[in-house]
């Protein structure tokens, strides 16, 4: 059990923009504390931007229960996160999307979009995402010393997402730029105003309407076209497809990138897993994409609303009350992950929570994983040694676990 209470900054956006590189950046004792003594506490927030109060749950085990059952916890009534505004919170001035749907909504939606990410589509993307990957390998042999948040992790869900979407090629910068400034509301260096946030996000949803335009005149086989072609009884709106888009391009080119990220300083800082990687670089073990996605934990949390009263942990839960799900913590539960701290790329089995375990799961792992993988194979086989020449510096932000950047120097093979 954990003895001495420390000082709770869970949610301080500076406790992870100055993160120990030794817990991935993360304050893992905190959460320690939390799982041991309070697995279920009350959070009030101080904040004009945040919501007011919710009940934060940590332990592994609960987190999984409570992100199964759509009916005691909802995702249809506002927030899924801290903050009180998102672009995809329907209750609250945002456009709807799977995310804040539940039922038959819900099954509508994802049952439209779902078309856009089988294992066929998947297996159709693989050639184009290897060649994404050696290009964007290339460019880096060619410098040497670069960072590879931005030069590397981040270049691929450009345009590995911008495929996926079907975001035209000549649009992928622009595309992209506008989810970058919303994704971390507060990094000055990312996003200087709010006003520039609201900006982009208005800008990021009228090109939704003319992208579903433009795959109805010339369809593919991505998620925009999939929509198209939905029956009378599946169509979605021009609101629900505006939260979509904005729902798949920040959730997908953010989550991949800070994954990458992540698991990269994870080998840097671990040689023995860099070498085992290595041995095995001709084909990425899936355990490797789940433990970096484990560590990398790319959201911390989202929120669902309590549909009616019950008691967790002692706790009075009310009606209307929002819980919190860190999902962060329970990644790294020992009453789930044996040695939850130790970066293991062979770890069998792995249940974490990165990518949620409910009925609103992420769409886009597949997608996700497969991008990682043949990055780490072509970055591992295409060089001798991968050093970092500078400190990491991560993004301030309680919501989003990213990687500002990551100086390192290549050696080619």
């Amino acid at each position: 059990m954990t003895s001495t209470k420390p000082e709770l900054r869970i949610f301080d956006a500076d406790t992870y923009a100055n993160g120990d590189p030794t817990t991935y950046g993360l304050p893992l004792d905190q959460y320690a504390y939390l799982q041991d003594e309070e697995p279920c506490y009350l959070q009030e927030f101080d904040d004009p931007i945040l919501l007011d109060r919710a009940w934060v749950v940590s332990r592994h085990a609960d987190l999984w229960a409570i992100d199964r059952d759509a009916e005691l916890y909802a995702a249809d009534r506002g927030y899924i996160n801290m903050w009180k505004f998102t672009p995809i919170d329907p209750v609250n001035g945002g456009k709807p999307c799977m995310l804040t749907s539940d039922g038959a909504d819900h099954r509508r939606q994802r049952g439209v979009v779902s078309r856009g990410f089988t294992p066929n589509v998947v297996k159709k993307l693989e050639d184009r995402f290897r060649g994404y990957a050696r290009s964007i390998v290339d460019r880096a042999l060619e410098r040497g010393t670069f960072d590879f948040a931005r030069d590397v992790a981040a270049a691929m869900p450009i345009q590995a997402l911008g495929d996926v979407l079907g975001v035209p090629e000549a649009d992928r910068v622009k595309f992209f730029g506008w989810v970058d400034t919303f994704s971390a509301p507060f990094d000055t260096r990312i996003t200087p105003s709010f006003e520039q946030v609201i900006r982009a996000q208005a800008e990021l949803t009228t090109y939704a309407t003319e992208l579903l335009e433009l795959r109805r005149r010339e369809p593919g086989d991505d998620v925009i076209s999939q929509i198209v072609r939905a029956g009378a009884d599946e169509t979605l709106s021009e609101d629900e497809v505006m939260g979509t888009v904005l729902l798949l391009a920040s959730g997908a080119a953010e989550s991949t990138a800070n994954a990458l990220s992540q698991g990269m300083h994870a080998l840097l800082r671990n040689p023995d897993q860099m070498s085992w990687l290595r041995e095995r670089s001709d084909d990425v073990p899936t355990t490797a994409i789940q433990e970096i996605v484990r560590i990398a934990s790319p959201f911390s949390h989202f929120v669902r609303t309590a549909t009616r009263d019950h008691e967790l942990h002692g706790k009075q839960i009310r009606e209307g009350d929002k819980i919190l799900m860190l999902f962060v913590a329970g990644n790294f539960d020992p009453r789930t992950f044996d040695q939850p701290r130790t970066f293991d790329l062979g770890r069998d089995p792995n249940p974490h929570l990165a990518f949620g375990r409910g009925p609103h799961s992420c769409l886009g792992k597949h997608v996700a994983a497969l991008e990682m993988k043949l990055l780490l194979e072509e970055l591992l086989q295409r060089t001798t040694d991968i050093e970092q020449v500078g400190e990491i510096d991560y993004v301030r932000d309680q919501f989003s676990h990213g990687v500002y950047k990551l100086p390192v120097a290549v050696t080619p093979a």
